[in-house]
């Protein structure tokens, strides 16, 4: 088997391996695009056929994906995009090991994960700052409503990127304000938006509301033209608007819109049940991460209402230290 029939073959392997776990269609997008890095920076080193290549190949891989820039940024890769680009590659090499190409795996115990800096975290934004990111988008222009309907559909109902990407106009019932999100692992879900996410919606998609086949948010050039919007593109204009209103900062992305979904349902009483439903979880434990904004809101409460919290309240008085001597002195003895 020749060098290009091992690629074709390992690309089709891994193929059957995605679909055997029903990745979401930009996890696949995001895989294949990987891939294809890799198989390319084996051919220009000169070793195209992937069946030669051992342990301290990977390890010259994993330095180059070090050494990367990011073509949109031009600033280093992240930590998160050199662990998913190898964790890849040990894809790569499992699937063509036990398809038994090969008689070893050379990704095999080789941990190069790189950890995440210190201290950073994904954050949600305030109810302050979402009003203020879309009370300023300007929804007077074509993108400007398309933006503004995107986002507000986005916070109205704690979507993916994925999912609000490839929504139809099927999928929406205006009438009861609910709609078919097509979720991670092909779990599709009945969830409901704001009536403000309704208005715009109807404002934005004009007569093609009559045309449930159309994507709702569609691509206007390249090769998203015709189709529906690339979960790229919706983050890139989420930054893009960020910097414009000058909010943008490391640790908030697209993502951030769902997490402010989650919390602001939480804070004003929601059961993590339904938040859980609400955002498509398969396990509770995903949506717990969320609770630390319930108990920060409860101790907050209870120290300014609690009476033996509250600053006005004297709990330790002369009295109440002769009470306590007490009832120590009455206290049985052991033994």
């Amino acid at each position: 088997m020749n060098a290009a029939a091992v690629r074709e073959l390992a690309m089709r392997l891994v193929e059957e391996d995605i679909a055997g776990r029903r990745c979401t269609e930009h996890s696949k997008v995001t895989t294949r695009a990987a891939l294809r890095d890799f198989l390319r920076w084996a051919s220009r080193r000169g070793t195209p056929d992937i069946l030669v290549l051992g342990k301290r190949d990977l390890v010259a891989y994993h330095g180059f994906l070090s050494r990367q820039k990011s073509r949109r940024t031009g600033e280093s890769l992240a930590a998160t995009t050199i662990n998913y680009r190898f964790y890849v590659v040990g894809l790569l090499f499992s699937c063509i090991y036990r398809a038994g190409i090969i008689a070893e795996n050379p990704a095999h115990g080789l941990d190069l994960t790189i950890p995440e800096p210190a201290g950073w975290r994904r954050r949600p934004l305030t109810r302050d700052e979402v009003t203020r990111f879309l009370e300023s988008i300007d929804s007077g222009s074509a993108q400007g409503l398309k933006d503004r309907t995107l986002f507000e559909l986005i916070y109205s109902s704690g979507l993916r990127v994925a999912e609000v990407a490839a929504l139809k106009v099927g999928d929406l019932d205006f009438e009861r304000r609910l709609m078919v999100v097509r979720g991670k692992f092909d779990r599709d879900r009945m969830v409901p938006f704001s009536e403000v996410a309704r208005d715009f919606l109807v404002c934005y998609l004009g007569d093609r509301i009559e045309r449930p086949e159309d994507w709702v948010f569609h691509g206007s050039r390249g090769p998203t033209a015709g189709r529906h919007l690339a979960s790229r593109s919706v983050s890139e204009r989420f930054r893009e608007l960020l910097r414009r209103f000058d909010m943008d900062r490391p640790e908030i992305s697209t993502h951030s819109l769902r997490h402010s979904t989650a919390t602001h349902l939480l804070e004003n009483g929601a059961s993590i049940r339904h938040v859980q439903e609400l955002l498509g979880h398969r396990s509770i434990e995903s949506t717990v991460r969320y609770t630390h904004v319930m108990t920060d809101g409860l101790a907050k409460v209870y120290r300014r209402h609690h009476p033996r919290e509250h600053e006005l309240f004297e709990a330790v008085d002369d009295e109440y230290e002769r009470r306590l001597s007490t009832l120590v002195a009455r206290r049985p003895k052991e033994g």
